[in-house]
């Protein structure tokens, strides 16, 4: 996983690099830097309305007394999405832009909550416990045995 990071890191600026000087190229390089700063201008914008939408229908989620698990992954990637946003480049901007929509994040909110669920559920059961012996849910507790004659005195009382 590290080293994927890393990759992302060193591939990312490289290609948004490339693909700014493609640009640049086909409209000239004034008009691409004023492109890129124009995209992080409106997706900031758009960001900021996509937001106070999600804050909103989260406040009624919770005045119904429900949760609001599906308005925090869209907040989650709205972040996400204003991050690129304010990175230059055309490639975050593009992937900015479809985390913008409404049905993108469900459904990435969809397979991220799976994706939990799974990763947790194999971290914290299975094989790699080490405890062959462990079945269903274990109640750790005390416990003590009285002869049967006390039992009848204590039923009596």
């Amino acid at each position: 996983m590290p080293l994927l990071i890393l990759i992302i890191l060193i591939a990312v600026p490289y290609l948004e690099f490339l693909v700014f000087l493609e640009v640049g190229n086909a409209i000239g390089g004034f008009p691409a830097l004023l492109l890129t700063i124009l995209t992080a201008i409106i997706g900031v914008y758009l960001i900021r309305q996509q937001g106070l939408i999600v804050m909103n229908r989260m406040h009624q989620t919770l005045q119904r007394g429900e949760s609001p698990v599906a308005e925090i992954m869209h907040g989650f990637f709205l972040l996400i999405a204003g991050l690129f946003f304010l990175l230059p480049g055309f490639i975050t901007d593009t992937i900015a832009l479809f985390l913008a929509f409404e049905t993108v994040r469900a459904v990435l909110g969809k397979v991220f909550v799976k994706n939990i669920g799974t990763a947790f559920y194999r971290n914290n059961s299975g094989p790699e416990n080490n405890n062959p012996h462990q079945e269903g849910i274990i109640i750790d507790g005390e416990y003590e045995e009285k002869p049967d004659d006390q039992k009848n005195i204590d039923h009596k009382e």
